[in-house]
């Protein structure tokens, strides 16, 4: 298949790109113009440097330039003087503030709604029969047990939930205008190794690797880690099967509570040291509890194939 990715140069994006190239699909990385830098190593066919705000010019036939690709992946051969193609799949990955201070700022939240229109319109221009989106756990706010595509309320505490919650929506009523198959990810925890790992479980190890104490919460709600090799596969089965469409679930499936994945993850990198729960204050109302069903991920087939003992080695 012919694949358009958003935020390719991301955590998610740049693994997503290498999972579907090495799976044989053909990938157009469409880039901000400041992260040129950052895409030189991109495992893709093709790359757009285009702004978000401009998204929506996209037709699919743009100059390209192709990147610095790494020795080990094997990249599409690219036939000179056929006439352009069309897309098959969109992949919108692309989202501002979605870390920090930024995740409750109404401002840069709002205009994620109006490029995931112009994605969307961007999808259609490029032939795309199918658009996928990055929707958030965030989207739930709140939710003690087991939460369900189809059962569970969402009630977002933040603005970025509560924007993911209002792309979900328009995002599906607008697709169902064009013409184009609308599904949804709810990406949960993704880990894995990375610069500057901005999460929980990269401080953990930072602090452990330097001597220091890691100061934590209580860690007593539940959570759901999923390594980054096990999203990318999920990701390629949505955007593969013909039958995807709607909300999935896109984590583990095996939640426990955060403390017993944090002293998991102690007992790897330096066994014994000690780790002080409860040395920084939570707010209940607005500690996620994340606990999701599956079930709709696994009948596409997906099954995790690394443990959190496994995975959190790579960190």
């Amino acid at each position: 298949m012919r694949i358009i990715i958003t935020g390719a140069t991301g955590f998610l994006g740049k693994a997503l790109c290498r999972e579907l190239t090495e799976h044989g699909h053909e990938v157009t990385a469409v880039i901000r113009p400041e992260s040129a830098e950052k895409a030189k190593e991109l495992a893709v066919s093709r790359v757009i440097e285009l702004p978000l705000e401009e998204l929506e010019t996209l037709t699919g036939q743009e100059d390209t330039r192709e990147p610095e690709s790494p020795d080990s992946v094997e990249l599409p051969k690219k036939r000179h003087g056929e006439p352009p193609k069309k897309y098959d799949v969109f992949c919108h990955l692309a989202w501002n503030g979605s870390g920090g201070e930024a995740r409750n700022d109404y401002g840069i939240q709002l205009e994620n709604l109006r490029y995931m229109e112009k994605a969307l319109r961007a999808a259609k221009s490029c032939g795309c029969t199918k658009f996928i989106g990055a929707g958030s756990q965030a989207e739930y706010g709140v939710v003690h047990g087991k939460a369900g595509e189809d059962t569970t309320v969402p009630a977002p505490f933040m603005m970025y939930g509560a924007a993911k919650l209002a792309c979900l929506h328009m995002g599906h009523v607008l697709a169902e205008q064009l013409g184009i198959t609308f599904v949804w990810p709810r990406i949960y925890s993704v880990y894995g190794p990375r610069e500057n790992d901005p999460t929980l479980l990269g401080y953990v190890a930072r602090t452990l690797r330097e001597g220091m104490t890691p100061e934590l919460s209580a860690c007593e709600n539940m959570w759901d880690f999923l390594y980054i090799t096990d999203f990318t596969r999920a990701m390629r089965l949505l955007a593969e099967n013909p039958e995807a469409e709607g909300i999935y679930h896109v984590a583990s499936g095996d939640a426990r509570k955060l403390k017993e994945f944090v002293e998991l993850e102690r007992d790897v990198i330096k066994p014994g040291a000690e780790l002080k729960f409860g040395a920084r204050k939570a707010d209940e109302k607005r500690t996620f509890w994340l606990e999701p069903e599956i079930d709709r991920l696994a009948g596409l087939g997906f099954q995790c194939e690394l443990s959190f003992a496994q995975g959190v080695r790579s960190l």
